[in-house]
C-alpha cells in the first residue's frame, strides 16, 4: 500500500533499512576484529578493576557516523515525501493554494510551536485526516492510554534529538552494559566480592566492575570475565531504562514508527475517491518538452534545420530509449518537441491494474477529473461485469477505454508484436460490447473527483480508445481498423499522454479523437499525426465570422484547434489560471443533486479552444490586478467574451472590484444583454450564455469569489429592461468580443 500512494516515500524508507542493516553488518565486522580491548587490573591492597575501551581503525567511527546520519536524513526524507506526495497526489482533485511554500513534516516541541509551522503551509493539501494524525501523535503531547501513540510520540522525540546531535558534530560509538563479570584468583588469595559498574558510553577507557580480594600476594594470578553487552551506540542524551533498551531497539523502534506513519498516510489517502496526480517521470521538466532547435544540445546543423523547414510536411523523428524528439516546423521556426516515455506506473500488485489507474490519472491531472468516468461494475444475471477500464465522457461526446497490459518479461519483437495485434482485436470487441450496452440505457458511475453522475449514455456519442501498456512496446506494428460501427483509435499509454499534455483540456482530446475516428497506420505514430493534423489547421483559411459578432465590435481571432506548441508553454502562468479558475468552479460547495448539471457547466467551460486559453488567462491576471487598485467608493470592470462558433455556447468572463447585490445584478445584466444580443441573427431556443464572474478577496481565506450563471434560450427581455441593460452596459462600450474589453 506504502509504495502504489508514496513510491518517493517507500524509496527513502527502503533505503533507511538498508542503511541501518549495513550499519549493524559494520558493527558485527569491528567487534570480531577486536575493536574492544580489556584490561584486569589488582592493586597491592586486594582491590581491582575490569575496564575496557574502543580501538577504532581509522576512518571507522567517521564511516559508521555517516551510515548513522544517511539512515536519520533517509527517515526524515520520508516523511517529508507523506506530506510532499499527498499534496501532489490530491492536486488532482483541490488546486494547491500557496504553492511557493515548501510542504514537509512538521515536529515541534509545543502547541504554539507546531501551530507556527501549519501557519506556514507545510501541511496545506493533505488529508485533514492527516493533519491530525500528525498533531496527535507530536512529541509535547501528554502521553495517555494508547501505547502505539506513545511509542510514536517518542520516536518522533528521538529522530529530533538525533538530528541535533549529528549537526553538533557527535559521533556513534558504544554502549558497556555489565551484567555478570567474573573474577577468578589463584590461592592464596580469596575473590571477597565483584560489583559491576552502572551502564555507560566507552567514549573513554571505562570501568565495567570493581573487585576485592582477601589474602593477596604478589604474583598471584587474577582472570576476569568482563561479562558486558557491548552494543552500538550513538551516546549523545542517551540513557537507557532497562538492559533492554539499546541504541539498536530505538532506531528499531524510529523505523517501525515511520513505517507506520507511511501506512497510515496511504490507509487514509485510500480512503478518498477519485483521481490522483500521475506520478511525475525523472529526469525531464516540462519546459524540457518544447524548444527552439537552435538551441537544442543535439546540435542541429543550420543545413538539417532549412531542408526540414522546407520538407512537404515539416515533420522530422528521432527516437531514443527513453523518449521520442519530433522536429516541428512552425511559422516561429524549428521546434523540438520530446515526448517522454509514459509516466512511472504505481506499485500495484498487477501490471494491467496499475496502467488502468496511470490512465485514469493522466486524464485526471492534465484534464478535469470530473470527466473521469472510473470502472464500475453492474449485475447481469447472476454475476457482475466491469463497464470498459474506464470513460471519458465530456457534454455529448465520450470516449470507452480500454487498457491491455503486457504482464511478466516479454519476448522476441514476433512474439510481442502478435501479443499486441491479438489485444487489439480483443479489446475492439469488448469496446463494441461495451458501447451497445451504453446505447440501451443510461448508466450513473463515479468520476474522478469521487461524486456519482447519472450518464444519459444512449444521448452520448462515442468512440473507442484501446491503449497498449507495454515495458518495450515492438516498433512498426501496422493497426489494421477492426470492424464495428463505433471508431477505435489504437495507442500506447506514451501517446495517451502526450495527447493531454499537450492540449490540457479533457474537452480538446475527446474532440480530437472523435475527429481522426480510427488509429494511425502504425501503433506509436499517433504524436507524428497530430503534428500533421496540426499543421494542416495552421495552414487553414479561416472561416466565416458571425455577422453578429462583428456588429457588436467583436474581433476575430483565428487560432488553429491544434496547436503545434504544448498548451500553456507561452504563458504557463496565464494558462494555470484558467485551470486554476476551473478548479474553483469544480469545487465550489454544491451537494450531489447539483453535480451532474455542474458537469454541463464544467464542460461548456472547459470547450473553450486551447488557442484561447492564454488570452483568457492574462487577461484574468491582468484584470484581477487591476480591479483590485481601484478607487474607494468606485466599483471597476473588466469584461471579456468569447464564442467558437454559431451554434457554440457563448463564454463571458467578468472581474468586478466588489461583491455585492448591486454588482451581481449588474453582471446577470451584462449576460442577458449579451445573450439577447445573439438572438439578432440566429435561433436562441438552442443557444446557451455562460458567464464567470471573479471578485478578489482581502481577508487571505482564497484569492476570489465566483460567481457563476448561465442562460439558455430566450431572456424575453421587456423593452424597458433592455434599454437599462444597454445604458448601463454599451453606452460607452468599445465592443466585448474576444480581444476586447468593457
Amino acid at each position: 500500500m506504502i509504495k502504489e500512494n508514496y513510491p518517493r516515500a517507500h524509496g527513502h524508507l527502503q533505503k533507511a533499512q538498508q542503511t541501518k542493516a549495513a550499519m549493524a553488518s559494520l558493527w558485527g565486522t569491528l567487534l570480531d576484529e577486536d575493536l574492544v580491548e580489556e584490561s584486569v587490573v589488582t592493586h597491592p591492597d586486594g582491590s581491582g578493576m575490569i575496564s575496557a575501551w574502543l580501538a577504532w581503525p581509522a576512518g571507522r567511527q567517521e564511516e559508521l557516523t555517516e551510515l548513522f546520519r544517511g539512515c536519520v536524513q533517509e527517515l526524515w526524507a520520508c516523511l517529508d515525501a507523506l506530506v510532499e506526495e499527498s499534496v501532489e497526489a490530491f492536486s488532482a482533485l483541490q488546486r494547491v493554494r500557496r504553492p511557493e511554500h515548501s510542504r514537509f513534516f512538521p515536529v515541534a516541541d509545543s502547541p504554539e510551536g507546531f501551530q507556527a509551522l501549519l501557519a506556514e503551509s507545510c501541511m496545506d493539501g493533505t488529508l485533514r485526516s492527516h493533519v491530525a494524525m500528525v498533531q496527535d501523535c507530536q512529541p509535547f503531547q501528554s502521553n495517555g492510554s494508547n501505547e502505539i501513540i506513545d511509542r510514536l510520540r517518542t520516536s518522533l522525540s528521538y529522530l529530533v534529538g538525533w538530528e541535533l546531535a549529528l549537526a553538533s558534530g557527535a559521533l556513534m560509538g558504544a554502549w558497556a552494559t555489565p551484567v555478570e563479570p567474573q573474577v577468578h584468583a589463584a590461592a592464596p588469595a580469596v575473590l571477597q566480592r565483584v560489583e559491576a559498574e552502572p551502564p555507560g558510553d566507552l567514549d573513554e577507557e571505562r570501568a565495567l566492575a570493581r573487585y576485592q580480594l582477601s589474602s593477596f600476594q604478589h604474583g598471584c594470578a587474577v582472570e576476569a570475565q568482563a561479562g558486558t553487552y557491548i552494543d552500538l551506540c550513538f551516546a549523545e542524551e542517551f540513557t537507557p531504562t532497562d538492559i533492554e533498551d539499546t541504541f539498536d531497539r530505538r532506531l528499531t523502534q524510529v523505523v517501525e514508527a515511520v513505517t507506520r506513519f507511511a501506512v497510515s498516510f496511504a490507509w487514509l489517502s485510500s480512503k478518498v475517491p477519485g483521481s490522483r496526480r500521475v506520478l511525475p517521470p525523472s529526469g525531464l521538466s516540462e519546459r524540457d518538452t518544447w524548444v527552439e532547435a537552435t538551441r537544442s544540445s543535439r546540435c542541429w546543423s543550420p543545413e538539417e534545420l532549412a531542408a526540414l523547414a522546407s520538407s512537404d510536411i515539416g515533420l522530422g523523428r528521432v527516437e531514443d530509449a527513453d523518449r521520442l524528439t519530433l522536429m516541428v516546423s512552425t511559422a516561429r521556426g524549428v521546434y523540438e518537441r520530446v515526448v517522454p516515455n509514459a509516466t512511472p506506473l504505481r506499485g500495484h500488485e498487477r501490471r494491467g491494474l496499475a496502467a488502468e489507474v496511470a490512465v485514469q490519472d493522466a486524464a485526471a491531472t492534465w484534464g478535469l477529473p470530473d470527466f473521469v468516468m472510473v470502472p464500475s461494475v453492474e449485475r447481469k444475471g447472476r454475476g457482475v461485469r466491469e463497464i470498459s477500464d474506464g470513460l471519458l465522457v465530456v457534454g455529448d461526446r465520450g470516449v470507452v477505454v480500454q487498457i491491455k497490459a503486457r504482464e511478466g518479461e516479454p519476448g522476441t519483437r514476433e512474439k510481442e508484436s502478435s501479443w499486441v495485434l491479438k489485444q487489439l482485436a480483443a479489446a475492439s470487441k469488448q469496446i463494441h460490447g461495451t458501447v451497445r450496452r451504453l446505447k440501451m440505457h443510461s448508466v450513473q458511475m463515479t468520476n474522478g473527483r469521487g461524486r456519482s453522475v447519472h450518464i444519459d449514455s444512449p444521448a452520448v456519442d462515442w468512440v473507442g480508445v484501446t491503449i497498449i501498456e507495454h515495458p518495450a512496446p515492438p516498433s512498426d506494428v501496422p493497426v489494421t481498423p477492426q470492424p464495428g460501427v463505433t471508431p477505435v483509435i489504437a495507442l500506447l499509454r506514451r501517446d495517451w499522454e502526450f495527447l493531454f499534455d499537450q492540449l490540457r483540456s479533457t474537452h480538446a482530446v475527446v474532440a480530437y479523437l472523435h475527429r481522426i475516428g480510427g488509429s494511425a497506420p502504425v501503433l506509436g505514430d499517433e504524436p507524428e499525426r497530430y503534428y500533421e493534423l496540426a499543421a494542416a489547421d495552421a495552414a487553414a483559411a479561416p472561416g466565416p465570422v458571425d455577422p453578429a459578432w462583428t456588429r457588436r465590435g467583436g474581433q476575430p481571432y483565428s487560432v488553429p484547434l491544434l496547436p503545434a506548441a504544448p498548451a500553456g508553454s507561452d504563458d504557463n502562468e496565464a494558462h494555470t489560471m484558467v485551470r486554476i479558475m476551473l478548479e474553483d468552479l469544480a469545487i465550489s460547495l454544491i451537494g450531489p443533486d447539483e453535480w451532474e448539471p455542474w458537469q454541463a457547466v464544467l464542460a461548456s467551460l472547459d470547450s473553450l479552444p486551447v488557442g484561447y486559453r492564454t488570452n483568457l488567462g492574462r487577461f484574468l491576471l491582468d484584470a484581477l490586478s487591476t480591479v483590485t487598485t481601484a478607487e474607494a467608493g468606485t466599483t471597476a470592470w473588466r469584461m471579456r467574451t468569447f464564442i467558437a462558433g454559431p451554434k457554440q455556447d457563448q463564454l463571458g468572463f467578468a472581474i468586478c472590484s466588489a461583491l455585492t447585490d448591486h454588482t451581481r445584478a449588474a453582471f446577470s445584466a451584462w449576460l442577458q444583454l449579451r445573450h439577447h444580443e445573439r438572438g439578432e441573427d440566429a435561433d436562441l431556443s438552442s443557444l446557451t450564455s455562460m458567464g464567470v464572474l471573479l471578485t478578489p478577496r482581502m481577508d487571505g481565506y482564497r484569492e476570489w469569489d465566483t460567481t457563476v450563471q448561465v442562460i439558455s434560450g430566450n431572456p424575453e427581455l421587456s423593452e424597458a429592461d433592455l434599454r437599462v441593460y444597454q445604458n448601463l452596459w454599451n453606452a460607452n462600450h468599445g465592443g466585448v468580443g474576444s480581444g476586447s474589453e468593457a
